[in-house]
């Protein structure tokens, strides 16, 4: 990739492009995540979990959960792991970095985009991944082992394919584009061509060149998506005959058709995006950068069709979450970078607002944290990272550049995570309850009382499958034929008996995990009732 002459006033005076920036930056920020932050429950440690049992059973087309077929997600993620395993071995740094390493390619693939599209945009190209790195919501995600900043990643990679072969007309281009689609699907099933096809049939409309063959163009992208289609059906259907005839159907038709038309988990309203946006977007959704034109240029049209439309279809889909929008992310950085560019940013006095409203919030962080998180206090010295987003105001209004309002927001985002680290592994941490059944699974059998999502398989290097119970009636049947067993149970309010009765509890998400013996099981319940 070009490298562009570019010198950020008071952050460097050497020569390197944005993208190179943005990823040294980036795994600094991984680096120091991964050290100070454990595993998220529920998603983080079940999917390392699904990857480990995968592992363990050297299971490949069928991913696992607990030993029954895992169905709620295609491979891909979990085959990366496995491949970082393979290379360098089953440490925890392995699994937490691989696909936060995948996620770096999206600053290099988000340049090229503009370089393609635009050669001229040296200046937009150069921002463009700093601004994504900067936006709250591919921040918060990047460091983590979850399926959305790789399916962005593949999007790219197919987006950029397309527009290699638009302006070359290689015909192994539009391989690229297929292949990114195809690992796209393997990601995250045919989700990506809610982001793709609206972008590539609007070709005409953001295309500086005119004067394409629009039947070579239609023929180039009908073998682009079919043979992206093609690649996630070459793992589909042999797993579907390996996983069963509901494992079938849950894959190739369940989990795309139920999410669409009425959502067996997170059914929302169609507006819930709107909100979710300006938060995911902060803090551009705050600054002054929207009031310039929108789509007047190709590249601001290539944006808007990369990130509009999908809002759009998502919004009518059922089910909702957050980091569904991750896919247009890139594309809006772009919009951004372009508006970024256009002239100089000026004094922002949104994102100065919010840079003061989080110099409060860290200056109250102590009292806060004692209040919603009582067993992890922050010590008083916390109170001095409020200085941090307080410094970086500063520096936003009294020398309004670019790199200012690129960086504060990251900076600020980042203190106020390692501010927060020991409550959250104090709250957040399964690795003391994972490695005490590790201890425990050879010596009695172990069961689990409620819904399970494999959560400490991994973290304890457990060997064996937990019984799942979700009938109270059925769990003391359990326990009355495994006197010598343990229960597992996680409970909102337990009294101060029924911490005495277990062998072992520690604190969850404001909850309470509990060993309980199984000779023990009709006390507990005793305890609890009284």
């Amino acid at each position: 990739m070009d490298r562009q002459q570019t010198r950020i006033p008071g952050i460097t005076k050497v020569a390197i492009s944005g993208a190179t920036l943005a990823t040294f930056l980036a795994m600094a920020i991984i680096l120091a995540r991964v050290a100070a932050l454990p595993l998220m429950p529920i998603d983080e440690t079940r999917y390392l979990s699904v990857a480990w049992e995968m592992w363990q059973h050297q299971a490949f087309l069928v991913p696992l959960l607990n030993g029954e077929a895992y169905s709620h997600k295609p491979p891909l993620l979990f085959w990366l792991i496995q491949l970082g395993w393979w290379l360098f071995g089953t440490s925890d740094w392995v699994a937490r970095l691989v696909i936060p390493a995948v996620g770096l390619a999206g600053f290099w693939l988000s340049a090229d985009l503009v370089r393609q599209l635009d050669p001229g945009a040296r200046r937009e190209a150069w921002w463009a991944p700093l601004v994504l790195l900067g936006t709250t919501l591919w921040f918060l995600y990047l460091p983590l082992s979850m399926f959305d900043i790789l399916l962005s990643v593949c999007l790219l990679l197919a987006v950029d394919g397309w527009l290699h072969y638009l302006r070359t007309g290689h015909r192994r281009m539009v391989i690229l584009a297929g292949l990114g689609l195809g690992l796209g699907v393997l990601a995250k099933g045919p989700v990506i061509f809610i982001y793709w096809l609206p972008l590539a049939l609007a070709t005409r409309f953001w295309w500086p060149d005119k004067a394409l063959r629009q039947a070579k163009t239609w023929t180039a992208l009908l073998a682009a998506s079919l043979l992206g289609g093609l690649i996630g059906l070459a793992w589909a259907i042999p797993a579907a005959i390996a996983g069963g005839t509901d494992y079938a159907n849950a894959i190739l038709w369940h989990q795309a058709a139920g999410r669409v038309t009425h959502a067996f988990d997170h059914a929302r309203p169609w507006y819930w995006y709107l909100p979710a946006l300006l938060i995911a977007l902060l803090p551009w959704s705050v600054s002054s950068l929207w009031r310039r034109p929108w789509a007047a240029t190709p590249l601001q049209r290539f944006a808007v069709w990369g990130s509009l439309p999908p809002l759009i279809l998502l919004s009518l889909i059922s089910g909702k979450q957050a980091h569904y929008l991750m896919p247009t992310l890139p594309f809006l950085a772009i919009w951004l970078s372009l508006q970024l560019v256009a002239q100089p940013p000026g004094r922002q006095w949104g994102v100065a607002l919010l840079l003061l409203g989080m110099t409060g919030l860290m200056a109250l962080l102590p009292d806060i944290v004692v209040r919603i998180f009582p067993q992890a206090p922050l010590s008083s010295w916390s109170r001095l990272g409020a200085l941090i987003p307080l410094a970086l105001t500063l520096w936003l209004l009294s020398r309004p550049c670019r790199a200012a309002l690129v960086l504060a927001w990251p900076l600020t985002l980042f203190t106020l995570l390692l501010l927060l680290s020991p409550a959250i592994r104090g709250y957040y941490d399964l690795r003391p309850m994972a490695e005490r059944l590790a201890m425990l699974e050879a010596q009695s059998p172990l069961a689990y009382a409620g819904e399970y999502h494999n959560q400490f398989r991994f973290l304890g290097r457990l060997e064996t499958d937990l019984t799942v119970i979700d009938d109270d009636r059925a769990v003391a049947d359990w326990a009355a034929r495994h006197p010598g067993g343990r229960i597992i149970e996680v409970l909102r309010r337990p009294t101060s008996r029924q911490g005495e009765i277990a062998s072992y509890h520690q604190p969850y998400r404001g909850r309470v995990y509990l060993i309980v013996p199984a000779e023990r099981w009709q006390a507990f319940i005793a305890a609890g009732s009284g």
